[in-house]
């Protein structure tokens, strides 16, 4: 099989019988008594294809060796071997990144150097598999556009994308700014698809959704009894980026004590965890993003100067979603595509009409907000209901300071009966400011409208309707039209209640 095992385990008799065995079947198979000894050949530059490894040994066990092992190489496959379960041994190894882990045999039957055998066979297979991938990965072509070609098509990101194009396959920290929602994970993901580093993890951290106290085991991780309830050790999130990227999102709500650790890491490209002394080597790429004003921060003393400019090598800005209209319609398509097939609907194209509601509204969430209205269009399969929310949102309060102001306000579209009804666009409705203000109009105003009343009285309609089409279609059935409309029966049944739809009605639309 020309497949190189390296056996490690303290245990003369186990090591010469297993050694045996692994040798009758064709295996090459080097036999090590201590982790060191293994580790100072591999330190060496000898390699193989994969290592078994005993849990329980003197000196260095087999959890430290494996955790050496993945600094050292990262890609050799690693199967754990142990004389009973240990649940806690076998989450910590598989978090590690061990291969597997599996009962040294002894039942003299052979089952257990079957199961061996096996593991062995999977962990080779793996490894030839990925050694495919990462081959025929280097022979394919480079498809500029990523996973969203669309964003390089409009000119507000066309310097973005260039940047990103001269940077990616550099080792040079970037920090990437915009709005809240505009797609700055997909930046770095781009940048680290483009880069030498393809082939090892992505990982992503959001520096605001823990609390300092675990956020600093979350990047660090921590030695066992580092603190109450610290019961393992734990494996950070930059060792478990090892060779890899590492994108550290919201940096801009990174505690200040932790900035000076991530400031250590970034320079000296080493971390301490908690509960540690011993320095651990990293190497990895850190990208950053934030929606913050980190100078302003920095002026306030709240982000610490030498922390931005060690992170902010290059700066990539990605501009908000109302900047970058024309890509609206190319974004539409990817988000219908993508979830019709997800949540099984057909893939409608969205008409004239809605698409020029769309073009329209101002986004201040941006993408992740375009995304979610194009879900509602893809799950209820209705135009008319998204033309109607998308007039809501128009007429809610003004944004706060600092954030985008709306666009020219549009008015509100009628409401279509389905997605097949709608009619083709017809010329823009006039803008309040084009309206000739002369005396004659304004006496033929009414004196006063309530935005909100006429939205509430539109959305209420909307819903009495397309309830009422749903219970046609399955002749009265409530769950299978709770079912369509995407609501709990309870729901229904409170909606039906709501929009006055009675029983009367019922005996109607049910008769033969």
């Amino acid at each position: 099989m020309n497949a190189r095992l390296a056996l490690v385990d303290d245990d003369p008799a186990f090591t010469g019988y297993m050694g045996t065995v692994l040798r009758s079947r064709g295996y090459d198979v080097d036999v090590y008594h201590r982790g060191a000894d293994l580790l100072e050949n591999l330190h060496a530059g000898v390699s193989f294809n994969v290592i078994l490894l005993d849990v329980q040994m003197p000196d260095l066990d087999g959890i430290e060796t494996l955790r050496a092992i993945r600094l050292a190489n990262p890609a050799t496959g690693v199967i754990m071997l142990s004389g009973r379960k240990a649940p806690a041994t076998i989450v910590e190894a598989v978090r590690l990144g061990a291969a597997d882990y599996v009962l040294k045999p002894d039942d003299g039957e052979g089952a257990g150097e079957a199961a061996l055998e096996a593991a062995v066979r999977n962990a080779l297979e793996r490894e030839a598999l990925t050694a495919e991938v990462t081959r025929l990965s280097t022979l394919m072509p480079e498809d500029p556009g990523g996973t969203q070609p669309c964003w390089s098509s409009g000119p507000a990101m066309r310097p973005t994308m260039l940047m990103v194009e001269r940077v990616a396959d550099s080792d040079v920290g970037v920090l990437i700014r915009g709005e809240s929602g505009v797609g700055k994970e997909i930046i770095a993901r781009d940048l680290h698809r483009r880069s030498s580093r393809r082939s090892k993890p992505f990982v992503k951290v959001n520096c605001a959704a823990l609390p300092a106290d675990l956020l600093e085991s979350e990047l660090f991780g921590h030695e066992r009894g580092a603190f109450t309830g610290a019961a393992i050790t734990r494996v950070g999130k930059f060792e478990f980026a090892q060779h890899g990227t590492i994108m550290l999102d919201e940096i801009g709500e990174l505690p200040t004590p932790l900035q000076a650790k991530l400031l250590h890491v970034v320079q000296d490209r080493a971390l301490t965890k908690l509960g540690s002394n011993r320095p651990v080597e990293v190497d990895v790429r850190i990208l950053a993003a934030t929606n913050r004003d980190l100078e302003a921060m920095m002026r306030a003393g709240t982000f610490r100067e030498d922390l931005y400019y060690r992170l902010q090598v290059i700066e990539l800005h990605v501009p908000p979603l109302r900047d970058r209209l024309d890509e609206i319609p190319a974004l539409v398509e990817f988000f219908v595509v993508k979830y019709s097939s997800l949540y099984r609907r057909p893939a409608t194209r969205p008409s004239r009409l809605l698409l020029d509601a769309l073009a329209s509204y101002s986004w201040p969430g941006n993408i992740r907000e375009l995304e979610n209205v194009v879900k509602r269009f893809v799950v209820l399969q209705d135009e008319a209901l998204v033309l109607l929310e998308l007039a809501r949102l128009r007429q809610m309060p003004s944004h706060a300071p600092g954030t985008a102001p709306p666009l020219r306000p549009v008015s509100a579209p009628q409401p279509v009966a389905s997605p097949a009804d709608v009619a083709p666009a017809a010329a823009p409705a006039p803008l309040v400011a084009d309206v000739v203000d002369d005396a004659a109009a304004a006496d033929a105003w009414p004196e006063s409208e309530d935005l909100q009343a006429l939205a509430k009285t539109a959305a209420v309609r909307a819903e009495r309707e397309a309830i009422e089409r749903a219970l046609l279609r399955f002749r009265w059935n409530r769950r299978r039209a709770a079912k369509y409309l995407n609501v709990s029966y309870k729901t229904l049944l409170n909606k039906i209640k709501e929009c006055g739809i009675n029983e009367a009605h019922e005996a109607a639309t049910t008769a033969p």
